[in-house]
């Protein structure tokens, strides 16, 4: 079977060089990348994923956007099936109440035609904490209250309930860090755990994280990962989604 692999970039970055650490002067940066893969032969299959992450920071607050796109299909035999067709955004807005303690309100949405999810909503509110604020490492713990809404387009059962919308009301306990390595090699990640309480109490982890070794001031190879794990879901579906990707990465600004 021949197989042809490539990977390519076509959002922006925008910063000064790698090693620069983020700056509060209220303009927006951010890193986005995106990978296609495409198999052909007895079977035929194409797969990509994008995921851009901006934010807009100042020395009062911050503002954070992303989101993601994951599409996948294979033919065999004549039969197209899609493996993996979902996107999803998030945001969330931060308020240092003191130099170390801050207050966050977080919106995210997610759409999964495969697991026939019409969408998605988490929303949540609570406080974090700068545990380490450095030019070249940034680490951060949040918690609080979250509230979430599943709306399926047909009859789910799931935690021994059949219908087409779950909601659960619960916590989010989380930290994000961000890592300049070295002159040429950065990373950053994100962990989210939603504990239900209410509802259909189910747990909810969310990762995403990336690697990014430059190889001139404005391109990078990256290697990331999203990882999306539900406690409760319905039958014949898994528990675990995950999503493993590379590409190359690109900045613009000065």
């Amino acid at each position: 079977m021949k197989k042809i692999a490539f990977t390519i970039a076509a959002l922006a970055c925008v910063g000064s060089s790698w090693a620069d650490a983020p700056k509060a002067d209220g303009e927006w940066r951010g890193l986005a990348s995106a990978s296609v893969a495409v198999t052909s032969g007895n079977s035929q299959s194409q797969a990509s994923l994008a995921n851009v992450d901006i934010a807009r920071l100042t020395t009062q607050d911050k503002i954070s956007l992303g989101g993601y796109v994951n599409e996948g299909r294979s033919k065999s035999n004549g039969v197209t099936t899609t493996s993996s067709g979902k996107e999803g955004v998030h945001g969330q807005y931060d308020y240092n109440l003191t130099p170390d303690v801050f207050g966050f309100g977080s919106l995210a949405f997610d759409h999964d035609r495969v697991l026939d999810l019409s969408l998605r909503s988490l929303a949540a509110a609570g406080l974090g904490y700068h545990v380490i604020k450095t030019k070249t490492d940034q680490f951060d713990v949040f918690g609080g209250l979250s509230y979430s809404d599943s709306r399926y387009n047909q009859l789910e059962t799931i935690g021994g309930s059949t219908k087409r919308n779950f909601t659960s009301t619960g916590l989010l306990l989380g930290e994000e860090s961000s890592h300049q390595l070295s002159d040429s090699v950065s990373a950053k990640q994100r962990l989210e755990y939603y504990p239900g309480l209410t509802g259909d109490k189910s747990q909810l982890l969310k990762l995403n994280a990336m690697l990014n070794v430059s190889m001139t001031k404005t391109l990078a190879l990256s290697v990331g990962l999203i990882d999306t794990y539900n406690s409760k879901v319905a039958a014949g579906q898994k528990s675990n989604d995950m999503a493993l990707f590379t590409g190359i990465s690109m900045k613009l600004g000065d």
